[in-house]
């Protein structure tokens, strides 16, 4: 093979694997066609380091992560200053939740690479960590060879915002809306070829409020919309399609229509073009700049035939308080493995008088629910048509009215890191949340039990540095000892 053809066969490669030409156009993306053409190249080359540089990288996207270290170690061994090496097989070991590893390989490609790119990863490493200082430090300093670096932009907003430092963080929160985020946020556009402007927050006009990120941030952040209704701004809400009723009812004020929709085609017809538009995630800028400006109370309305009936439901159970739990939150993305676990562990409080209802909402529940009766002789009430994402009986996406009102007859819940925790506090629910030592930024990394978004939540943490569940499990035993025993007063 020729020089000339065998760079040609490179830079092919290259532009399938990373869905751009060399000059940063579109180009299809083609994982199996990179793979075909960068094994001919090693058939030809073997040994190659920016070939298998680049299948490495190959087999990052396909979260081959043991096969990517294997390859990016043999070439970090072989040349300890290729950098570039250095940091993927860091996003390697990050990718395996090797924490420690992945930082000492970003740190060593900080030695030979002077790009804004390692100190945003060493950050983004802090950030899982719940190192928020030290993710902080290198945002910074990222910052300052690229202040216009949207990625750092949006690690210290994550960092500012678990340190409760409100009123730096959320204007920095904008960056996630033009990429710093790593889910796809829609940013939506109601004026076909024109941009639909922000909104300011303020003005008398007509807005739409779109939904963005998962289910508990949509419910988290609609904690705000009574602070835009009282703008006396005409309000067109666009929560997920499951949320659409349980929002109706909550925000009569507003004209909510659920969808994942970008243009508006669901209503404009019918109510014309907007002013202006606003995402949900966007609202706190304006409204939530201080610890003292969280009011923390509920907001959701549950609807009163279903509460009704759900009630019915829970009472036919007995008479000892009903409490809520879940044990798993979150996709293999968002750390599930650092917030689940087997329900079995809640033995210490199965101890209790009380009846348990599941509100787990993956498809492994029930059989977690039988193995605790198996095993420890317990029962869970776990009713599929409530909890899972899909309707058991339509297989079409549930709607959430049905959490909602089963959950707004419960004593107490409680459960890990997940959706629930945001029903229980936008609901006034009593609620512990168990919290582990490295969590998301909506949980804070200020030590304390106090969740600024929720009044009824109270927080029990992992010790930091820890993944042990049952120190956190005994405290939580002993609060619902003692709210169990204030119950029991109250009643007589």
């Amino acid at each position: 093979m020729q020089l000339v053809s065998a760079k040609d066969v490179f830079d092919e490669a290259r532009q399938c694997l990373e869905g751009k030409t060399l000059d940063g156009k579109p180009y299809p993306k083609d994982l199996g066609k990179a793979e075909k053409l960068l094994n001919e190249l090693l058939n030809n080359n073997v040994g190659s380091p920016q070939v298998l540089y680049v299948l490495a990288a190959l087999h990052m996207c396909r979260a081959n992560f043991g096969l990517a270290i294997q390859v990016l170690s043999q070439l970090t061994q072989a040349n300890p200053q290729f950098g570039e090496a250095w940091n993927n097989l860091g996003l390697c070991f990050r990718g395996i939740n090797d924490w420690d590893k992945a930082v000492f390989c970003m740190r060593q490609a900080g030695k030979y690479i002077d790009h804004p790119d390692i100190p945003c990863n060493l950050s983004g490493l802090h950030l899982n960590r719940n190192m928020p200082e030290k993710a902080l430090e290198y945002a910074n300093s990222g910052l300052a060879i690229n202040p216009e670096h949207i990625k750092l932009q949006w690690h210290k907003a994550m960092a500012l915002l678990e340190l409760h430092r409100f009123s730096e963080a959320w204007d920095l929160h904008e960056s996630r809306l033009v990429g710093g985020a790593n889910e796809n946020i829609a940013t939506r556009n109601y004026h076909g070829s024109e941009i639909t402007p922000w909104w300011d927050g303020k003005s008398k006009e007509t807005v739409v409020i779109h939904g963005e990120q998962g289910m508990g941030d949509e419910i988290m952040f609609a904690s705000c919309l009574p602070d835009a209704i009282a703008t006396g701004a005409k309000i067109i809400f666009e929560p997920s399609p499951r949320l659409e009723k349980l929002f109706q009812r909550s925000f009569p004020e507003t004209s909510v229509y659920g969808t994942d929709l970008v243009d508006g085609r669901k209503w404009i017809e019918k109510l014309g073009k907007p002013d202006s538009k606003c995402a949900i995630g966007s609202l706190p800028k304006f409204y939530r700049r201080t610890a003292e400006s969280f009011p923390g109370t509920p907001y959701l309305v549950p609807d009163p035939q279903l509460k009704a009936w759900w009630g019915d439901k829970l009472r036919a159970l007995g008479p000892k308080p009903k409490i809520g739990i879940a044990w798993q939150g979150g996709v293999s993305s968002t750390r599930v493995d650092a917030r689940s676990f087997h329900p079995s562990l809640y033995a210490p409080l199965f101890k209790h008088e009380a009846h348990w209802v599941s509100l787990q909402y993956d498809k492994t529940a029930k059989a977690c629910v039988e193995e605790v009766k198996r095993d420890l002789g317990i029962e869970i009430a776990h009713w599929p048509k409530a909890v899972e994402a899909r309707d058991p009986e339509t297989e079409k996406p549930s709607d959430l009215d049905e959490l909602c009102a089963l959950m707004s007859n419960l004593d107490m819940v409680i459960s890990v890191c997940q959706t629930t925790i945001h029903f229980a506090g936008a609901l006034g629910i009593p609620c512990l949340c168990l919290t582990p030592s490295q969590p998301s930024w909506r949980y804070g990394a200020v030590e304390g039990p106090e969740m600024p978004w929720y009044k009824s939540v109270r927080q029990i943490r992992q010790k930091k540095g820890t993944s042990d569940w049952n120190p956190v499990i005994a405290e939580a035993n002993a609060m619902l000892g003692q709210f169990l025993d204030k119950q029991e007063r109250r009643a007589c």
